[in-house]
């Protein structure tokens, strides 16, 4: 998976944007104006948590437009974005291991923490 992290200000109301442009689109979707080091080392923390857990108890999380569940068998995304513009998937659209979802929250983590 490769990502770039970018900070966009909007024109008019100078509000600061953390985007992260990926080559998979629901890594896309988590791009927000209110975006905190706390927020992000909150989701750390679930992924780290979860990773022996059942799929009974999974760590979830989302936002208005991507779903993540967290297990012992890995993290699953869901693109809510493309559900409601009609793209129906048969099964999550990104597996990821923990590790690899954990180092980009981290380095995502670290770009807001830079920049807030």
């Amino acid at each position: 998976m490769k990502t770039n992290f970018k900070i966009i200000v909007a024109e008019i109301t100078e509000t600061k944007y953390f985007s992260i442009e990926s080559d998979i689109d629901v890594m896309t979707n988590f791009t927000s104006h209110d975006w905190t080091p706390a927020k992000i080392q909150n989701l750390i923390e679930g992924v780290e948590k979860s990773k022996n857990k059942e799929p009974d108890e999974s760590f979830d999380w989302q936002n208005e437009d991507v779903f993540f569940r967290s297990n012992k068998y890995g993290v699953f995304f869901i693109d809510l974005m493309a559900q409601r513009a009609g793209q129906k998937s048969e099964k999550q659209d990104l597996t990821l291991n923990h590790n690899e979802f954990i180092q980009f929250l981290q380095d995502f983590k670290q770009l807001v923490e830079e920049n807030s």
